[in-house]
């Protein structure tokens, strides 16, 4: 219900705003009645999935850059007779009514109370970058949806099918591999191969030897514990394992997807190149990502996005399991040695926030009743900014 009410309500924001931005006539039907439903929903990178949906992958059209998860999807969905574009509007929207189920799921499973999880979900679905899961045409509803069904069947054990699971999401968007990191320690923390100390028992290094440990951090591993199910953390790279399969039969290049990224205006860089790591090109040339006021604010935006994930995932780590915490750094790390600016973090980083948001309802927001009315009132304001500026109003780089 509640994502019902925000999708609902982002729905009228959107196409309000892509009537605003493609002409005020008619103004009344667009806040009334059904004018124009997938209005403000297709722009931007929602073009590539559609083009790869219709006519499969064309190395000359710079297609590659995109995962082929979504315009599969898309594709599967418009055999039923319904256009490309409302098969991607409902691939999104259904993705992202089941990634709040799945978030409402795994709240259920860790025990949290109620409010917590009325809190947690408030959170998630009013977060300014979340508007994407109102039915938004791009592929970050689904990879959200698939990382979280990823973290529900490995919690719950059924190793195989998160394994499975993952891979789509590795075949979706190439921030999936962050899934492989996460399973491999919740594996072996299940299994009891993992130990993480609570506190350091020495200073001295003879002293921590004297104790067991096996490094100086204290963290120890072992790969005794580990059961032929586990096999469904191998499993989770053939997403990107058969399209790379596939570019290379296709172009010879099995690694495609990122030179068409590095080159084709994508805001990506080498990950292997220092300059992307200290955003240089964003420093001596910003005029080439900013170019509006917005744009400023949603640099600003999505920095502090990714500053809060760095920063709390100790501490969801300690509340929910280390394996979280490596999903959150992993994630981060890909953001900021790929990416030559941080604007994408807002929307890169959405997979994970649930987990900060869950914390945050438990533990900071429990004890500040009107912090925890407050916050997803001033996101949700962000989110119909963010959405304005999406459909068109006024000029945001997304």
């Amino acid at each position: 219900m509640a994502w019902v009410v925000v999708a609902v309500l982002l729905d009228r924001v959107l196409r309000i705003a892509h009537h605003v931005a493609t002409g005020w006539g008619g103004a009344t039907s667009a806040v009334t009645g059904w004018f124009d439903p997938l209005g403000g929903r297709i722009a931007w990178d929602a073009g590539l999935y559609l083009r790869v949906a219709e006519v499969g992958y064309r190395p000359e059209e710079g297609l590659v850059a995109g995962f082929p998860g979504y315009a599969l999807a898309i594709r599967a969905v418009a055999t039923t007779g319904v256009g490309l574009q409302t098969a991607a509007v409902l691939v999104a929207a259904g993705s992202g009514l089941a990634a709040t189920l799945l978030f409402w799921r795994w709240m259920l499973d860790r025990g949290l109370d109620v409010r917590t999880r009325r809190t947690a979900l408030a959170l998630f679905l009013t977060f300014p970058y979340a508007f994407v899961l109102a039915g938004v045409a791009y592929s970050d509803p689904l990879f959200v949806a698939l990382v979280l069904g990823t973290v529900v069947l490995a919690e719950s054990g059924r190793w195989i099918t998160a394994g499975l699971v993952a891979g789509a999401a590795t075949g979706t968007r190439a921030m999936g591999l962050a899934l492989v990191a996460y399973l491999v320690v919740l594996a072996l923390d299940r299994s009891g191969g993992l130990v993480v100390p609570s506190a350091t028992p020495a200073t001295g290094l003879r002293d921590r030897c004297r104790a067991g440990w096996s490094t100086l951090t204290g963290v120890r591993c072992s790969l005794r514990g580990l059961r032929p199910a586990h096999v469904g953390v191998v499993l989770s790279v053939w997403g990107i394992a058969a399209y790379s399969v596939h570019l290379w039969r296709l172009t010879g290049d099995p690694v495609a997807f990122w030179s068409s990224q590095v080159s084709g205006g994508y805001g990506h860089g080498g990950a292997l190149d220092p300059r992307t790591w200290v955003k240089a090109s964003f420093i001596r040339a910003p005029g080439l990502e900013i170019h509006s006021f917005a744009d400023v604010l949603n640099e600003l935006a999505a920095t502090a996005t990714f500053v809060l994930v760095v920063v709390t995932a100790p501490r969801v780590g300690r509340r929910f399991g280390w394996a979280t915490t490596v999903l959150m750094w992993t994630s981060a790390v890909m953001v900021w040695v790929f990416c030559r600016w941080m604007a994408p973090a807002g929307r890169y980083l959405l997979p994970v926030l649930p987990f900060v948001w869950a914390w945050l309802a438990a533990g900071p927001l429990a004890v500040r009743p009107r912090a925890r009315i407050a916050l997803p009132v001033v996101f949700l304001v962000g989110s119909v900014v963010l959405a304005t500026g999406f459909a068109g109003v006024f000029d945001l780089h997304w």
